[in-house]
């Protein structure tokens, strides 16, 4: 029969593995979607110019675009102050990726198309940004 400091000795070491293997707790953002007060306003921007022939695409509880190309909802841009704007409202804290697909005339090939990350937290309700663009071939 073992010992009992053997035993005991042996408890403490899988006690402070078992401990070392649980997740953190910390700061990190995670979640994403409706039912919040936050608000993204996103435009499509190419070559420096903006695109009003745009619609996005957003994706909520991730900062990445999902693989199998399903988005959650999406927008079109409007012209708001002179400005084409898509906005999604009522979003809680979290992760949000858009994508932007759009045309911009005088280019060959017109179509294009780029995404972007958003983390929403924090005491700013509205988070405004551009999403830059390439040229793809649909």
């Amino acid at each position: 029969m073992k010992s009992l400091p053997t035993i005991t000795a042996i408890y403490l070491i899988c006690l402070v593995i078992g401990e070392s293997c649980k997740p953190k707790s910390g700061n990190t953002i995670t979640g994403g979607g409706k039912g919040g007060t936050y608000t993204i306003n996103v435009t499509g921007e190419h070559h420096g110019g903006l695109l009003d022939t745009c619609k996005m695409y957003i994706k909520y509880a991730t900062l990445d675009a999902p693989a199998n190309g399903i988005y959650d909802d999406s927008n079109a841009a409007t012209i708001s102050n002179g400005v084409p704007v898509a906005d999604f409202s009522d979003l809680t804290v979290g992760n949000y990726y858009v994508l932007a697909i759009g045309y911009h005339g005088g280019y060959s090939p017109p179509n294009v198309k780029g995404g972007k990350s958003f983390v929403v937290s924090g005491s700013a309700q509205v988070v405004s940004d551009t999403i830059p663009t390439y040229q793809y071939n649909p």
